[in-house]
């Protein structure tokens, strides 16, 4: 289970960065969407809460002024009333339809009898009892105090009740029918949108305008008249329209639109000349790093040639002064060994700077050529097969059954395995005679050549290890440190590389290059 869900993972499509980028832009451009909408929103809401409240304001004073008008209009009619008496109800009357003609909310104007059975007066061409009851409910219950009652059978509508007169001697209930809409029009449908929540009620709550309000409260209050505390409520709708209004949020996102484009640019050119700015960092400091690493590299590689080269200067010196010292003496048959030993000193010399000059030549473009490994592994047995003879070594092979085609020149596959070989041989001179044993290996592993040098001798002392390949490096007395480095550099201009690896017993170097498809090649 663990392998399915590990290759469900390794078989994933990763997005690519390009991709990433652009959901990270849609994703910001969307967060600043919501941030504008909401902002929008907001002030929109502000803006119409405050110009609601503003309004409200205006028409509570505009409707407690008609309100204190009923008062007044009260007082009148029940002075009428109570002076012209029974007999001149036609004066009542007279004042009665002025009063309906000029204040046309004032629906109905009834003078009820207390007393049930006498006269009354009503300026309707019918009465309805219902009403005739409230009204003369109102008065009988009034402590002289003005009475607010809805009209019965009549929607939007409230009787303003006074007894007259206006003393516990009262006759009448003196009633003004009066159509709360009237309070609010026509300034309503001048100052307020349609879709505004508007509401006029009685203290008790019975609506006579609108319906009891939905949304946030713009402004709530009560009328300023005394007798008549209608409550007066505006709030702001509820609707789609106003709360995303589109003539405000469309050019608002178009404008964050443009400026979150205008600011990518910007940021996308900061970027690039912030990135341009690192780079031109990063390649001085890469400047100067290589300039310092050549400068210690040429001090190390001086230091090194000239450690090398003093051993046998000294030695050759020594040997000329013991030679000139012989021939001063008459010992000329001693002169040919310390000659000899000049010889020997000067060729090591040479073998020095051929290394030194191999290992610091240019390095070439990849060679073209397809060499067998083990064909060269066998060049290599021959020529240091007399010398393993000599040394009373053993020289084991242990070669991959098919050709192991690799791409590199010949010479200088045979000098990486020359040199492999050679240092076995030296590191194994402190062995017994007969016990030193060298085994050079080829094998095939996932598409590489793979090459294995062991011997049993002694290894690789721990402290050199991490430097084995670094020139002048060296585990031996006598040698010169620049074979390995030489192998190593030989091995990269294959496109190949070469590994100290660990072992318990000896040294084990490896070389892995890479095989050639040489049916492709040829197809091709």
């Amino acid at each position: 289970m663990f392998l399915k869900i590990a290759r469900m993972k390794q078989n994933a499509p990763e997005q690519s960065p390009q991709a990433s980028r652009s959901l990270r832009l849609a994703g910001a451009w969307l967060v600043l969407a919501v941030l504008t909408v909401a902002a929008v929103v907001a002030n929109e809401r502000w803006r119409l809460s405050s110009r609601l409240a503003a309004e409200g304001r205006a028409l509570h004073s505009l409707a407690s002024q008609r309100a204190d008008q009923h008062d007044a209009h009260l007082t009148a009619l029940s002075a009428v009333a109570v002076s012209a008496g029974e007999n001149r109800f036609d004066l009542f009357l007279e004042v009665a339809e002025t009063i309906h003609r000029f204040y046309p909310r004032i629906v109905a104007i009834e003078l009820v009898p207390l007393k049930v059975g006498d006269t009354g007066v009503i300026t309707l061409d019918r009465g309805n009892p219902a009403v005739t009851d409230a009204i003369r409910e109102a008065a009988l219950t009034s402590q002289g105090e003005l009475a607010l009652r809805p009209t019965p059978g009549a929607a939007g509508r409230y009787l303003l009740v006074k007894r007259s007169p206006n003393t516990d001697a009262a006759r009448y209930g003196l009633a003004l029918d009066i159509d709360g809409r009237g309070l609010l029009e026509p300034e309503r449908s001048h100052g307020l949108e349609p879709s505004v929540n508007l509401s006029l009620a009685l203290p008790d709550g019975t609506q006579l305008v609108g319906k009891e309000t939905a949304g946030d409260t713009a402004f709530r209050q009560q009328l300023g008249s005394a007798s008549q505390p209608l409550v007066l409520e505006i709030a702001v709708p509820q609707t789609l329209a106003s709360l995303f209004p589109p003539a405000k949020l469309a050019p608002a996102l178009i404008l964050m639109s443009a400026v979150f484009l205008a600011g990518l640019v910007l940021w996308q050119q900061w970027a690039r000349r912030r990135q341009a700015e690192q780079a031109a960092q990063l390649s001085a400091q890469e400047t100067r790093l290589a300039h310092a690493s050549r400068v210690n590299a040429l001090g190390e590689m001086a230091s090194g040639i000239a450690h090398e080269l003093t051993q046998p200067l000294t030695a050759m010196l020594s040997q000329a002064q013991a030679g000139k010292r012989l021939l001063r003496n008459g010992d000329t048959g001693a002169v040919a060994s310390v000659l000899d030993e000049l010889i020997g000193q000067a060729r090591r010399g040479a073998d020095i700077l051929a290394h030194l000059r191999e290992w610091i030549r240019p390095v070439r473009s990849n060679p073209v050529a397809v060499t067998d490994l083990n064909a060269a592994i066998l060049g290599v047995e021959a020529l240091l097969m007399p010398e393993a003879r000599k040394r009373a070594m053993t020289l084991r092979l242990i070669l991959e059954r098919d050709a192991l085609p690799v791409r590199a020149d010949q010479t200088e596959l045979e000098q990486v395995i020359f040199n492999l070989v050679r240092n076995a041989f030296e590191a194994l001179e402190s062995m017994p005679k007969g016990r030193g044993e060298v085994m050079i290996e080829s094998s095939r592993q996932a598409g590489l050549a793979v090459l294995d040098v062991r011997d049993n001798g002694p290894g690789v002392v721990a402290e050199i290890r991490a430097q084995i390949f670094e020139p002048f490096v060296t585990g031996k007395s006598h040698g010169t440190g620049l074979g390995l480095a030489l192998s190593q550099r030989l091995a990269e201009r294959m496109d190949g590389e070469i590994e100290l690896k660990p072992s318990q017993e000896g040294a084990w170097f490896q070389v892995r290059l890479n095989l050639v498809n040489v049916k492709a090649e040829v197809a091709a």
